[in-house]
């Protein structure tokens, strides 16, 4: 974020808050001890944590820059620079602190430009910054712009010097007479930890040191570990709080974001999207200027290969990768590269957006040697448009001895060999070797383990080495697999036979059956034979082919026939089972009776036991043992029992004459009535006739030819014809009744009455009862004949009472609104027939209109709204009435508009800010303004008071930007407060 972007960001309450703790700290305590003691409570960690197992580091040795398309900004601090002594140079602040404390002043002979302001001092800190005009001991980083202070952080987080380790923990500076160097190299993390490390570098200039050519700033990266300390929220590096990298002139305003970083891993978004892996910054390169003086900034220039200049050799294939970041949010930044004088100079790829990428590609020719300039362009999308080029000076050297190159194929099973010996002869030897992975190599060619490709044979000279390179083919020795084999059943599903063979042979082969003949390899039981089948998988040359072989079995399934049932007589002759059995079954099997005893065949029917009778035949493995069952039933003589006697009504239970029978009759058998006509064996009273009920019982299987019979002798007794009338029969409650018993007088011995309502009569002529409660009634008259016979007459329903009518109904919507105001009125009362509404306005009594329907949907006025009174009188059909009166109420619903900009210079035209509200309660109103650091700059409970732009405390309009709000308010007779957010934009 650059100076076009004033008012966008607020900073976190909490970080402020634990910033200006750390502030505190630092002027309350004057020593480490007391510093240690005072941040391992406020934080939550040991005083002391005992670090992780340290790698023991070597100061990175210098690297020359250039050479290969890759270029080292790392600056190897020499006897020049001055290492500051951790254990007594780290107290600009009057105490020596080794973990959050602060080197300085240091005066430099140059002048520094922080977005137009010129520095010639500046303080080292501990924590991955250097800071200007005071010393800066916050650990917790906090994200740019960062109010107050000027500093440039090439990683500022809790760096903490104390852990134990040689070569790690130091901070170097040199100071010339145009630039400024401060290393840190292999740092670890509060507290006290060292089993993650980092190693980084700013170099600062006056705009002309040709360290920083083009700029006046940088930050280069070696290896990145670890991103957060404990007393930020951090767990074993990572989390809490991120890291931050840019630069921060402190008025809120002037600022460059790279990156903020919090986890593991190589994530990267752009500097002002989600929170980035550590990775990312691993050999990374920041060039770039805090001395710019447009409103917009250029695209920054980074990358490995961002390089001055660089060294390459004819036949050593170069790619070079750079990136543009867009230091304000939302801008594009597209790239482009271009070299005019190098033969195969190729762009591989570009890619635009917030952080804008490009890889280029080319391989020297002898042709190329020489010097060229090879050009890149960042251009972003701000205004105006800018444009970042790097320019880099690329010399092309020829190889010392040209080598020839050479190929060879081989069988990864064969011999290893010296791939020296395929260069033609009188080729340099002792060089090195490089395998087509980029790693280091022998020079002895392990087929069984080695990979194809180019190996590079590389034998070092004045200028470039020369280069050979050895293409080799490793062909792969086919695997059949080992032997195997299968046994199977004829009728078993079909195999493939390359699940058979063993260890893990290549598929693609070719299979031979045991005649020798072509095969699929899909085995089929039921028409393959047994045998030896082959399995060949043809070699590469030089690689042989390779056979395997599975040997099948293949047994024919057995055949017992199948089930059958049989059912025999007592008096018949034996039988021979297997002639029952179904199918065409083999000979030879075993029989088992019901009780899986072995059986003897035939069956002798007058000895034989009801049951299964098994058939099994023995398959070989795998074929299955089978059987068969022979289901054999036994008939008895058919029996129909004892004969019976049975009297009963003409209004008697339906009777299952069979169960009158005795003696254990058998099942099944026939019935015939009186008539001999066929009957169903259950006696119907109410239709069927007395008289003699004949059961006939036939024998099954073998007996079908044999019958018994049984006689039940029926009485059927006539019931009274039970008639009775009531006058009335409906009306409303209370209603008397008066009942006549109409049946014939000769039946009519012994009479009982229900009148529904609990009321009871015994009355051989007439009865009266009188109905209290609403509802329908059912009346039931009983008579019993001398015979005991009894016939009931149940009329449902046959008294009405009803309730008198009840004028309710229900209006939908209520409340309704201006904007929807017709009301569905609806009439509750299933009981009326005459229906009457009437409508009047509340306050002026106007008739607004009636209705003889039963329901209807009435459009009220939709102008203000208001309280309107609906009436209903309903009449039955016996003459009742009822009448209800109900109000519906018609609302004007809230309605907010709020503007986004306003123009507070005077001229009459757009000159207040408000809130447009309908429909609101005014004592729930409430509008508050707040500036970008999130003060009140204006409130008001009155919904007719504008905002004139000027802060609350009075005073002239204030500065143009964006500023947020919040109203509050509620609906009219609702209640339920609502909250609306948004900004205005103050224009002048």
């Amino acid at each position: 974020m650059q100076r076009t972007l004033r008012s966008t960001l607020i900073l976190a309450a909490w970080v402020v808050a634990a910033m200006m703790m750390e502030c505190a700290a630092q002027e309350r305590v004057r020593d480490q001890a007391s510093y240690d003691a005072w941040k391992a409570a406020t934080y939550g960690v040991p005083l002391t944590a005992a670090p992780a197992t340290a790698p023991t580091r070597a100061t990175p040795p210098a690297v020359a820059k250039g050479g290969g398309g890759v270029c080292d900004c790392w600056i190897q601090p020499d006897a020049s620079y001055t290492t500051i002594d951790n254990n007594t140079q780290w107290n600009a602040n009057g105490w020596n602190n080794a973990d959050d404390g602060s080197y300085g002043p240091i005066a430099l002979p140059f002048s520094f430009d922080m977005y137009g302001q010129l520095w010639n001092t500046v303080y080292i800190n501990i924590n991955g910054n250097v800071s200007f005009g005071n010393y800066l001991g916050t650990f917790t980083a906090s994200g740019f712009p960062y109010a107050g202070t000027t500093l440039a952080a090439p990683f500022w987080a809790d760096v903490d010097l104390r852990g134990p380790g040689a070569g790690l923990n130091i901070v170097q500076y040199k100071v010339t007479p145009t630039a400024m160097y401060v290393n840190w190299t292999n740092v670890g993390y509060f507290s006290q930890q060292t089993n993650l490390l980092n190693t980084f570098q700013i170099i600062i200039t006056d705009g002309t040191d040709p360290a920083v050519n083009g700029a006046n700033v940088s930050f280069c990266y070696k290896d990145m570990q670890w991103t957060t300390g404990a007393a930020s929220g951090g767990t074993n590096g990572f989390g809490g709080s991120a890291a931050n990298v840019g630069a921060n002139h402190g008025n809120g305003v002037d600022y460059m974001q790279f990156t903020r970083v919090d986890q593991a891993g190589a994530a990267y978004d752009g500097p002002f999207g989600l929170n980035d892996g550590i990775d990312f910054l691993d050999n990374q390169y920041f060039k770039f200027s805090t001395d710019i003086t447009s409103a917009n900034v250029p695209p920054i220039i980074t990358g490995q290969s961002a390089c001055d200049s660089i060294i390459v050799c004819v036949g050593i294939p170069v790619q070079l990768d750079v990136t543009f970041l867009s230091p304000e949010p939302n801008q594009i930044t597209t790239a482009n590269s271009y070299a005019t004088t190098l033969s195969n100079y190729t762009i591989v790829s570009n890619t635009s957006g917030v952080s804008a990428a490009i890889s280029t590609m080319f391989t020297p020719t002898m042709a190329d040697v020489g010097n060229h300039v090879i050009v890149f362009e960042g251009t972003d999308n701000g205004l105006p448009v800018l444009t970042s080029t790097l320019s880099m000076n690329v010399l092309v050297m020829p190889p010392a001895v040209p080598i020839a190159p050479a190929s060879y194929t081989t069988c990864d099973q064969s011999p290893g060999i010296d791939l020296f010996t395929l260069f033609a002869p009188g080729t340099p030897a002792g060089g090195t070797w490089i395998d087509p992975n980029g790693n280091a190599h022998s020079g002895i060619l392990d087929p069984a383990t080695d990979v194809s490709g180019a190996y590079v044979y590389d034998v070092g000279g004045a200028a470039c080495t020369s280069v050979g390179t050895v293409t080799v083919t490793i062909q792969t020795l086919p695997d059949a697999g080992t032997p195997g084999s299968g046994t199977y059943c004829a009728d078993n599903a079909t195999v493939d036979l390359f699940t058979l063979l063993g260890g893990t042979p290549d598929a693609g082969g070719a299979w031979t059956d045991p005649n020798n003949l072509a095969h699929t390899g899909t085995l089929d039981p039921s028409t393959d034979p047994s045998g030896t089948y082959t399995y060949t998988i043809t070699g590469i040359n030089p690689c042989p082919s390779a056979s395997s072989t599975v040997s099948i079995t293949i047994h024919q399934p057995v055949d017992p026939g199948t089930d059958n049932t049989f059912a025999l007589c007592r008096a018949d002759p034996a039988v021979d089972l297997f002639t029952v059995l179904g199918g065409t079954p083999d000979a030879g099997g075993a029989w088992t009776d019901p009780a899986n005893a072995a059986f003897t065949n035939p069956i002798d029917p007058a000895l034989a036991a009801p049951g299964s009778y098994t058939y099994t035949m023995t398959g070989t493995a795998p074929c299955p043992t089978l059987s068969a069952v022979i289901t054999v039933t036994a008939d008895p003589v058919p029996y129909a029992g004892e004969d019976a006697v049975f009297d009963i009504c003409k209004d008697g239970s339906n009777t299952v004459l069979f169960n009158l029978l005795t003696g254990g009759p058998d099942g099944g058998g026939a019935w015939h009535a009186p008539s001999m006509a066929a009957h169903s064996g259950t006696l119907l009273p109410a239709t069927d006739a007395s008289g003699l009920y004949r059961y006939v019982a036939y024998g099954v299987g073998a007996c079908n030819a044999l019958s018994d019979t049984s006689i039940v002798d029926v009485l059927i007794n006539p019931l009274p014809d039970v008639q009775f009338a009531a006058v009335p029969v409906a009306g409303c409650a209370p209603l008397d009744v008066e009942f006549t018993n109409n049946t014939d007088p000769l039946l009519s011995d012994n009479c009982s009455w229900d009148f529904g309502d609990g009321g009871t009569g015994t009355s051989t002529t007439s009865e009266f009862n009188t109905y209290t409660n609403p509802g329908l009634y059912t009346v039931s008259l009983t008579v019993t004949t001398d015979s005991g016979c009894v016939s009931n007459l149940t009329l449902v329903d046959m008294i009405v009472v009803e309730q008198p009518p009840s004028a309710e109904f229900t209006a939908y919507p209520n409340p309704a609104t201006i904007s929807q105001s017709v009301v569905a009125l609806q009439n509750d009362d299933p009981q009326a027939v005459v229906w009457a509404w009437t409508i009047t306005e509340q306050g002026t009594n106007e008739l607004l209109g009636t209705s003889d329907e039963r329901d209807l949907a009435f459009e009220f006025p939709n102008d203000l709204g208001g309280l309107y009174d609906v009436c209903l009188a309903v009449q039955d059909i016996y003459g009742c009435v009822d009448t209800v009166c109900r109000v519906v109420e018609i609302r004007n619903p809230l309605l907010v508009f709020v503007p986004n900009t306003f123009t507070p210079d005077g001229d009459g035209v757009n000159d207040l800010f408000f809130p447009s509200i309908l429909g609101s309660d005014p004592e729930q109103y409430s509008l508050m303004v707040f500036d970008r650091w999130g003060s009140i700059v204006f409130q008001s409970t009155d919904l007719q008071q504008a905002w004139d732009g000027k802060h609350r405390n009075g005073g002239e309009v204030l500065q143009q930007g964006l500023y947020t709000w919040l109203l509050k308010t509620a609906p009219e007779r609702e209640g339920g407060k609502k909250e609306y957010r948004g900004h205005v934009t103050l224009i002048k």
